[in-house]
Protein backbone atom coordinates (compact mmCIF):
# COMPACT_ATOMS: atom_id res chain seq x y z
CA UNK A 1 0.00 0.00 0.00
CA UNK A 2 2.41 2.53 1.30
CA UNK A 3 4.41 1.49 -2.50
CA UNK A 4 1.84 2.38 -3.73
CA UNK A 5 1.29 5.70 -2.59
CA UNK A 6 4.74 6.27 -2.81
CA UNK A 7 4.37 5.59 -6.72
CA UNK A 8 1.57 7.55 -6.48
CA UNK A 9 3.16 10.83 -5.07
CA UNK A 10 6.22 10.19 -7.75
CA UNK A 11 4.20 10.48 -10.61
CA UNK A 12 2.46 14.08 -9.38
CA UNK A 13 5.96 15.70 -8.84
CA UNK A 14 7.15 14.33 -12.10
CA UNK A 15 4.15 15.75 -13.93
CA UNK A 16 4.21 19.19 -11.84
CA UNK A 17 7.98 19.57 -12.37
CA UNK A 18 7.33 18.88 -16.31
CA UNK A 19 4.29 21.12 -16.28
CA UNK A 20 6.72 23.84 -14.40
CA UNK A 21 9.84 23.45 -16.44
CA UNK A 22 7.43 23.60 -19.81
CA UNK A 23 5.89 27.12 -18.73
CA UNK A 24 9.54 28.49 -17.88
CA UNK A 25 10.81 27.32 -20.89
CA UNK A 26 7.62 29.19 -22.57
CA UNK A 27 7.83 32.06 -20.80
CA UNK A 28 12.12 32.42 -21.66
CA UNK A 29 10.82 31.55 -25.69
CA UNK A 30 8.98 34.69 -25.52
CA UNK A 31 9.79 38.24 -26.68
CA UNK A 32 8.16 41.27 -26.83
CA UNK A 33 9.13 44.21 -29.07
CA UNK A 34 7.32 47.56 -28.85
CA UNK A 35 7.29 48.83 -32.64
CA UNK A 36 6.62 51.95 -34.69
CA UNK A 37 4.22 52.29 -37.21
CA UNK A 38 4.18 51.01 -40.58
CA UNK A 39 1.94 51.14 -43.60
CA UNK A 40 3.28 47.49 -45.13
CA UNK A 41 4.48 44.47 -44.33
CA UNK A 42 6.59 42.31 -45.34
CA UNK A 43 7.55 38.58 -43.83
CA UNK A 44 10.31 36.05 -44.81
CA UNK A 45 11.89 32.93 -43.60
CA UNK A 46 8.61 30.92 -43.11
CA UNK A 47 7.85 33.09 -40.38
CA UNK A 48 4.20 32.69 -38.80
CA UNK A 49 2.23 36.05 -38.18
CA UNK A 50 -1.22 36.94 -37.07
CA UNK A 51 -2.08 40.05 -37.60
CA UNK A 52 -4.24 42.02 -34.61
CA UNK A 53 -5.76 45.08 -34.64
CA UNK A 54 -5.19 47.06 -31.44
CA UNK A 55 -4.16 50.54 -30.23
CA UNK A 56 -0.49 50.14 -29.81
CA UNK A 57 2.11 49.03 -32.21
CA UNK A 58 4.29 46.26 -30.80
CA UNK A 59 5.23 42.21 -31.55
CA UNK A 60 5.27 39.01 -29.29
CA UNK A 61 7.42 36.48 -30.35
CA UNK A 62 7.47 32.70 -29.47
CA UNK A 63 8.50 29.57 -30.24
CA UNK A 64 12.14 28.03 -30.18
CA UNK A 65 13.67 30.64 -32.74
CA UNK A 66 12.06 33.94 -30.99
CA UNK A 67 15.54 34.93 -30.06
CA UNK A 68 16.07 35.19 -34.01
CA UNK A 69 13.66 36.93 -35.20
CA UNK A 70 14.64 40.34 -36.53
CA UNK A 71 11.95 43.45 -36.91
CA UNK A 72 13.70 45.92 -39.61
CA UNK A 73 11.88 49.60 -40.10
CA UNK A 74 12.49 50.90 -43.05
CA UNK A 75 10.14 54.59 -43.47
CA UNK A 76 6.67 53.06 -43.32
CA UNK A 77 7.87 49.28 -44.26
CA UNK A 78 8.29 46.89 -41.14
CA UNK A 79 10.31 43.90 -42.67
CA UNK A 80 10.19 40.54 -40.35
CA UNK A 81 13.37 38.11 -40.90
CA UNK A 82 15.02 35.65 -39.63
CA UNK A 83 18.73 36.88 -38.21
CA UNK A 84 22.05 35.36 -40.33
CA UNK A 85 22.47 31.95 -40.40
CA UNK A 86 19.21 31.12 -39.81
CA UNK A 87 17.25 30.48 -43.25
CA UNK A 88 13.63 29.14 -42.13
CA UNK A 89 11.60 29.15 -39.05
CA UNK A 90 10.74 25.17 -39.43
CA UNK A 91 7.22 26.23 -37.20
CA UNK A 92 9.45 27.74 -34.90
CA UNK A 93 9.32 31.58 -34.73
CA UNK A 94 5.44 32.55 -34.74
CA UNK A 95 4.34 36.41 -33.60
CA UNK A 96 1.69 38.26 -33.18
CA UNK A 97 1.47 41.42 -34.52
CA UNK A 98 -0.34 44.31 -32.65
CA UNK A 99 -1.36 47.32 -35.05
CA UNK A 100 -2.97 50.19 -34.43
CA UNK A 101 -3.48 51.75 -38.26
CA UNK A 102 -4.29 50.43 -41.67
CA UNK A 103 -2.10 48.23 -43.67
CA UNK A 104 -1.59 48.81 -46.93
CA UNK A 105 0.42 46.31 -47.96
CA UNK A 106 0.58 42.51 -46.78
CA UNK A 107 3.55 40.91 -48.26
CA UNK A 108 4.33 37.37 -47.55
CA UNK A 109 7.67 35.55 -48.65
CA UNK A 110 9.99 32.65 -48.81
CA UNK A 111 7.21 30.95 -47.05
CA UNK A 112 5.79 32.94 -44.41
CA UNK A 113 2.55 32.76 -43.03
CA UNK A 114 0.35 35.40 -42.57
CA UNK A 115 -3.23 35.66 -40.89
CA UNK A 116 -5.84 37.44 -39.54
CA UNK A 117 -9.09 37.37 -38.03
CA UNK A 118 -10.36 40.81 -39.47
CA UNK A 119 -8.85 43.49 -41.90
CA UNK A 120 -11.11 46.20 -41.67
CA UNK A 121 -10.08 49.40 -43.95
CA UNK A 122 -10.85 51.16 -46.76
CA UNK A 123 -8.46 49.33 -49.01
CA UNK A 124 -5.66 46.75 -48.93
CA UNK A 125 -3.12 44.88 -51.16
CA UNK A 126 -2.18 41.81 -50.45
CA UNK A 127 0.87 39.61 -52.06
CA UNK A 128 2.18 36.15 -52.03
CA UNK A 129 5.56 34.54 -53.28
CA UNK A 130 8.08 31.94 -53.01
CA UNK A 131 5.73 29.45 -51.76
CA UNK A 132 4.45 31.60 -48.71
CA UNK A 133 0.56 31.43 -47.40
CA UNK A 134 -2.44 34.10 -46.36
CA UNK A 135 -5.61 33.66 -44.80
CA UNK A 136 -7.60 36.33 -43.67
CA UNK A 137 -10.76 37.62 -43.21
CA UNK A 138 -11.29 41.32 -45.12
CA UNK A 139 -13.97 43.86 -45.01
CA UNK A 140 -13.01 46.66 -47.48
CA UNK A 141 -13.89 48.69 -50.35
CA UNK A 142 -10.84 47.84 -53.06
CA UNK A 143 -8.65 44.54 -52.20
CA UNK A 144 -5.69 43.95 -54.77
CA UNK A 145 -4.24 40.27 -54.83
CA UNK A 146 -1.28 39.22 -56.44
CA UNK A 147 0.00 35.58 -55.85
CA UNK A 148 2.80 34.26 -57.55
CA UNK A 149 5.30 31.31 -57.64
CA UNK A 150 3.52 28.30 -55.62
CA UNK A 151 2.23 30.84 -52.85
CA UNK A 152 -1.05 30.47 -51.64
CA UNK A 153 -3.88 33.37 -50.73
CA UNK A 154 -6.90 32.48 -48.96
CA UNK A 155 -9.29 35.28 -48.34
CA UNK A 156 -13.20 35.63 -46.94
CA UNK A 157 -15.15 38.92 -46.21
CA UNK A 158 -16.32 41.50 -48.81
CA UNK A 159 -15.00 43.82 -51.27
CA UNK A 160 -16.88 46.55 -53.79
CA UNK A 161 -13.46 46.37 -56.35
CA UNK A 162 -11.34 43.62 -56.86
CA UNK A 163 -8.31 43.11 -58.59
CA UNK A 164 -6.55 39.76 -58.63
CA UNK A 165 -3.06 38.62 -60.55
CA UNK A 166 -1.47 34.97 -60.50
CA UNK A 167 0.69 33.15 -62.13
CA UNK A 168 3.68 30.64 -61.79
CA UNK A 169 1.62 27.95 -60.03
CA UNK A 170 0.33 30.27 -57.61
CA UNK A 171 -3.63 29.73 -56.23
CA UNK A 172 -6.03 32.66 -54.80
CA UNK A 173 -8.78 31.06 -53.15
CA UNK A 174 -11.52 33.61 -52.90
CA UNK A 175 -14.95 31.95 -53.75
CA UNK A 176 -15.87 33.60 -50.17
CA UNK A 177 -15.21 36.97 -50.91
CA UNK A 178 -18.12 38.81 -52.10
CA UNK A 179 -17.63 41.48 -54.58
CA UNK A 180 -20.74 43.87 -55.24
CA UNK A 181 -19.30 45.91 -58.29
CA UNK A 182 -15.92 45.04 -60.64
CA UNK A 183 -13.67 42.40 -60.67
CA UNK A 184 -10.78 41.96 -62.48
CA UNK A 185 -9.18 38.63 -62.67
CA UNK A 186 -5.86 37.51 -63.94
CA UNK A 187 -3.95 33.77 -64.09
CA UNK A 188 -1.05 32.42 -66.16
CA UNK A 189 1.56 30.15 -66.01
CA UNK A 190 -0.22 27.31 -64.50
CA UNK A 191 -2.01 29.40 -61.83
CA UNK A 192 -5.44 29.24 -60.47
CA UNK A 193 -7.95 32.15 -59.29
CA UNK A 194 -11.35 31.02 -57.53
CA UNK A 195 -13.60 34.00 -57.38
CA UNK A 196 -17.03 35.64 -57.01
CA UNK A 197 -18.12 37.30 -60.28
CA UNK A 198 -19.42 40.51 -58.97
CA UNK A 199 -21.52 42.97 -60.92
CA UNK A 200 -18.48 43.17 -63.58
CA UNK A 201 -16.16 40.33 -64.33
CA UNK A 202 -13.38 40.69 -66.47
CA UNK A 203 -11.42 37.71 -66.77
CA UNK A 204 -8.33 36.77 -68.50
CA UNK A 205 -6.19 33.56 -68.62
CA UNK A 206 -2.57 32.65 -70.53
CA UNK A 207 -0.27 29.60 -71.15
CA UNK A 208 -2.25 27.22 -68.49
CA UNK A 209 -4.12 29.76 -66.27
CA UNK A 210 -7.83 29.07 -65.10
CA UNK A 211 -10.25 31.16 -63.56
CA UNK A 212 -13.22 29.54 -61.87
CA UNK A 213 -16.32 32.10 -60.49
CA UNK A 214 -19.54 31.72 -58.86
CA UNK A 215 -22.36 34.08 -59.45
CA UNK A 216 -23.77 35.58 -62.63
CA UNK A 217 -22.34 38.62 -63.55
CA UNK A 218 -24.37 41.40 -65.93
CA UNK A 219 -21.16 41.98 -67.76
CA UNK A 220 -18.68 39.05 -68.81
CA UNK A 221 -15.32 39.93 -70.69
CA UNK A 222 -13.11 36.61 -70.68
CA UNK A 223 -9.94 36.41 -72.79
CA UNK A 224 -8.00 33.10 -73.77
CA UNK A 225 -4.19 33.23 -74.70
CA UNK A 226 -2.26 30.42 -75.40
CA UNK A 227 -4.73 28.20 -73.42
CA UNK A 228 -6.16 28.23 -70.23
CA UNK A 229 -9.45 27.87 -68.81
CA UNK A 230 -12.61 30.33 -67.59
CA UNK A 231 -14.87 27.92 -65.78
CA UNK A 232 -18.31 29.02 -64.02
CA UNK A 233 -18.91 26.86 -61.01
CA UNK A 234 -22.29 26.78 -59.16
Amino acid sequence: MLNKLNIIKMKKFIFLSLFFVSIIIVAQNSITKDLGSFTTLKVYNGIDVELVKSDKFNAVVTGQKANKVKFKAINDTLKIVLSFPETTAEGKAKITLYYANDIAIIDANEGAIITSKSIKQQKVEVKAQEGAFINMVIDVKHLKVKSTSASVIKLSGKTKNQTVKVDLGANYHGFNVTVSSMNIIRAGSGAKAEVQSGEVLDAKVSFGGSIFYKGTPEVLKDKKVIGGVIEHRS
